[in-house]
């Protein structure tokens, strides 16, 4: 009676109580993802998605025990998903571009499929976010695969080695955020690991977004951040650059916050 008891249950549990998530790995072509929906969830109301990009020599695990920065996401009701990097960093994509191993172009796009199989997700809202070079990932996924998120919230890091000379996949919404004292991954400079310059990003963005007006000044809800925004663009789509006087860091709230500000985005962006 007991085995039959614990076959209906499972018959009727909705799919994702029994996918992968948390500590159980998420396996996918060419790697794995870790993900986390939020308490109390129903297992079926669409769900914001923020995919977040480690940084150098990081690790899903290790995103997880930044306990503050998941649950800053999930507590908006958002689920969280942390993709795994190759040998602890990601590649560059791109035409005449892309490093040599994982095609991160392909892998990404097999996250996100996997993640729409399992969840369901609200397609409205979802966003991409990581520190370092995550971030930089980030600027990458947003250049060559922008039609798989809504925003893009990239943390200290922007494309490195050298700067596309457009973005394939068109306008973006992108908020950054830089310190202006990171040493290791300079705003306005080439950084020591060729890094490029973050405004040099942005002239790029501003081209392909057709931005018609100049920045104005915005509330960051962060005391920390001083942030400008550039709203008026042909595509209707936003870019917000918030800048700090601290170095290489990321406070766990910031991955949070950027979920805040995709949900505040103009509609039709």
């Amino acid at each position: 009676m007991h085995l039959i008891a614990l076959f209906l249950i499972l018959l009727i549990l909705p799919a994702a109580t029994l996918a992968c998530g948390g500590e159980s790995r998420c396996e996918v072509r060419g790697g794995y993802y870790l993900a986390a929906a939020p308490a109390g969830w129903d297992g079926k109301t669409p769900l914001p998605l923020v995919v977040y990009f480690h940084g150098w020599n990081g690790s899903p695990e290790g995103t997880f025990r930044n306990r503050g920065m998941v649950r800053g996401v999930t507590d908006r009701g958002a689920l969280f998903v942390a993709p795994y990097a190759q040998t602890g960093y990601w590649r560059q994509i791109g035409n005449d571009r892309a490093e040599r191993g994982r095609d991160e172009a392909v892998y990404i796009r097999a996250v996100i499929e996997d993640v729409r199989h399992r969840w369901p997700i609200d397609q409205h809202q979802t966003l991409a976010s990581g520190f370092s070079r995550g971030a930089s990932m980030v600027w990458n996924v947003a250049c060559y695969t922008g039609d798989l998120f809504r925003a893009y919230a990239p943390i200290a890091g922007g494309f490195w080695r050298s700067n596309p000379e457009t973005c394939p996949t068109g306008p973006v919404n992108l908020r950054h955020i830089h310190g202006l004292s990171d040493r290791v991954v300079a705003f306005d400079k080439v950084g020591i690991y060729n890094s490029m310059p973050i405004p040099e990003g942005f002239d790029i963005l501003a081209r392909l977004n057709g931005v018609s007006g100049e920045s104005h000044a915005v509330e960051s809800g962060d005391q920390r951040l001083t942030c400008k925004r550039w709203d008026q663009s042909e595509s209707g789509r936003v870019l917000e650059l918030c800048l700090h006087e601290r170095g290489h860091s990321i406070p766990a709230e910031w991955v949070g916050q950027g979920l805040d500000w995709l949900m505040n985005l103009p509609e039709g962006s």
